[in-house]
């Protein structure tokens, strides 16, 4: 249980995450900031790496005892590093909340303005019905049920195949190169300051990117060239180490695994997310966590049964994911191809939809409705009082 609660808490933590970014920024002033929200993110795997790197130098042994002493200080790190988070998402709401409120205080004033002005009162009431809480096969269906939600569930779904079929296969090749658990983690760690780099760098130029391509050719960036660089990688390792030294192979793969990290943060997460903007809030609610959360884990999911079902078909007497290589890049080729259809499919839904971003004018048409009745029972007092006391009189 713990296993699988670690495995997919990243993706739960980043649909929490992406969500909050989704309630506070208006469709108008997604592709300038979505990008730009990621070149914080794309700091954090420079950290860890370098976090990484200086707790394998304190290492004082290279056997299980003292890889088990680096585990737990990673895990203590990671988890004072959540606290973190919970703390900085708390905090975020709470100026959001604030920042609403002045805006309804805003619209309040300037509703009593304009009454003043024309002297009339209008009162209207406005019922919005609860919301319902869903469960996950109940976002499931509603995911079924929209064509945008369908486009981006498949999406994601093909990324995650992508990712497993080429991933098994690099890390099959880093660990015949490097052994030991030490070099691995250390060759892993350099790894994640690399794609943090680049993925930084590409972070810079993302928005202009967006605003020069449009939606639909950004989102093609990545499956292209992931796919480009998976058919160098199962090209080589389908030659063989008497064409192709080991070592020229994994850096080749090294590199597509760089990409397909580097292009997810810098580009893919933005699209992605700029793409549930349009669908309204409650298509929101229904289909992110069937999109974020289902598609990712059916998407490993069917990438690691295909590469199981592979290998026990045509691994050979030695059952080795090498033998596969040339069906496993195949169904990669298959899952670039669905997925560059979904972008297609996506791209002109998403440019010919106007900014439909909700706003709170109803909440405040009826906050300031409520001071003006209150303000217009005040001054009927006040008129009240007036004419008793020249009755008096």
């Amino acid at each position: 249980m713990a296993g699988l609660i670690l495995t997919h808490s990243p993706n739960l933590g980043y649909a929490v995450c992406t969500q909050c970014a989704n309630d506070v920024t208006p469709m108008s002033q997604a592709k300038r900031f979505y990008p730009l929200f990621a070149v914080t993110g794309n700091l954090a795997p420079i950290v860890s790496g370098k976090v990484m790197s200086y707790v394998i130098s304190l290492q004082k042994t290279t056997d299980d005892v003292g890889f088990g002493s680096t585990l737990k200080t990673l895990a203590v790190i990671k988890g004072a590093i959540c606290l973190g988070i919970i703390g900085i998402y708390r905090h975020v709401y709470a100026m959001a909340e604030e920042r609403d409120r002045k805006e309804r205080t805003e619209q309040s004033l300037s509703t009593i303005r304009g009454i003043q002005e024309s002297g009339k009162v209008e009162i209207t009431m406005k019922f919005k019905k609860p919301k319902q809480k869903l469960t996950l096969k109940e976002s499931a269906k509603e995911l079924l049920a929209s064509r945008e939600l369908k486009a981006m569930s498949m999406m994601v779904f093909c990324y995650n195949v992508c990712v497993e079929l080429t991933e098994v296969l690099w890390k099959a090749i880093l660990r015949k190169t490097y052994p030991t658990k030490t070099e691995y983690m250390e060759y892993m760690s350099n790894f994640s300051q690399t794609v943090g780099l680049v993925a930084f760098i590409l972070q810079l130029v993302a928005s202009e990117i967006i605003n020069v391509f449009g939606w639909k050719w950004t989102a093609m960036i990545p499956p292209v060239t992931m796919g480009v660089l998976a058919v160098a990688f199962f090209a080589a390792v389908i030659a063989g180490e008497d064409q192709i030294p080991l070592a020229q192979v994994l850096l080749i793969g090294t590199v597509q695994n760089v990409a397909n990290k580097v292009t997810k943060y810098s580009l893919f997460d933005p699209c992605k997310e700029m793409a549930y903007i349009p669908l309204g809030p409650e298509a929101k609610t229904k289909g992110k966590a069937a999109v974020d959360v289902l598609g990712a884990r059916l998407g490993r999911s069917a990438g690691s049964a295909t590469q199981q079902l592979l290998v026990f078909l045509v691994g050979g007497a030695s059952g080795s994911i090498m033998n596969c290589a040339p069906y496993i890049g195949a169904c990669y080729v298959s899952a670039i191809a669905m997925w560059s259809n979904a972008v297609s499919i996506l791209g002109k839904l998403f440019e010919s939809t106007p900014d439909p971003r909700p706003d709170n004018t109803e909440k405040l048409e009826r906050i300031g409705e409520a001071i003006t009745i209150i303000k217009t029972i005040e001054d009927a007092k006040r008129e009240k009082k007036k004419k008793e006391g020249k009755n008096k009189k």
